[in-house]
């Protein structure tokens, strides 16, 4: 970025693009691979992007994917490649294949002038869908947890609210966690605060 002058939306844009052969983007790219197969690894998932990188003959775990293609109603494309397109098969392991669907959408007047295709280096769909499973599936099991513990229950919450209470009012205490809303603006009611969750 420093090199090149440039902000982040624009490196972010040329990351994505599948026509940046540069360098510096390449590389950005092999540190981004390396970073999901760590955070995977810290799951113990390291199985996700193994049959992922198998598949593609580059041993890459990323290609490029459209997530949203619109098209007008009215267009009039080659029957293989409607097929393709009502079909969501919008991936591509290779830079030069992606390029080659976009210049067939040119050739055929889809895309015109200087617009480009909202293209994604990103895991293929069945990665992404058996991670996004495998989260959901984590969150839930963890949940489980922390209900049979008692997290979430009434009681547990006020005496949250109680332990904080006393903590911020202690001698000498340091004001440790934030008191309850109640006492901070002089109201009575639930703390909507201890009503936020983590969400997916």
């Amino acid at each position: 970025m420093v090199s090149n002058n440039e902000g982040l939306t624009s490196t972010h844009n040329r990351f994505h693009d599948p026509a940046e052969t540069s360098s510096g983007i390449l590389e950005l790219r092999r540190l981004h691979g390396e970073m999901d197969q760590a955070v995977q690894n810290a799951y113990g998932w390291s199985d996700v992007l193994t049959h992922a990188i198998a598949a593609n003959p580059h041993q890459a775990p990323c290609g490029f994917g459209l997530d949203d293609l619109d098209l007008e109603e009215d267009a009039q494309l080659p029957d293989a490649l409607q097929d393709r397109i009502e079909n969501g098969e919008l991936f591509f392991w290779d830079a030069g294949d992606a390029l080659d669907f976009q210049g067939q959408l040119q050739a055929n007047g889809i895309i015109t002038g200087r617009r480009k295709l909202p293209w994604h280096y990103r895991w293929p769909d069945a990665v992404r869908d058996d991670v996004l499973a495998r989260l959901l599936a984590l969150n839930a099991e963890r949940y489980a947890e922390e209900l049979a513990m008692g997290l979430h229950s009434k009681g547990a919450k006020q005496a949250a609210k109680a332990s904080r209470a006393i903590g911020s009012s202690a001698p000498g205490g340091k004001g440790r966690g934030r008191p309850a809303k109640a006492s901070q603006v002089g109201e009575t009611g639930d703390d909507h605060s201890e009503q936020m969750g983590l969400g997916l």
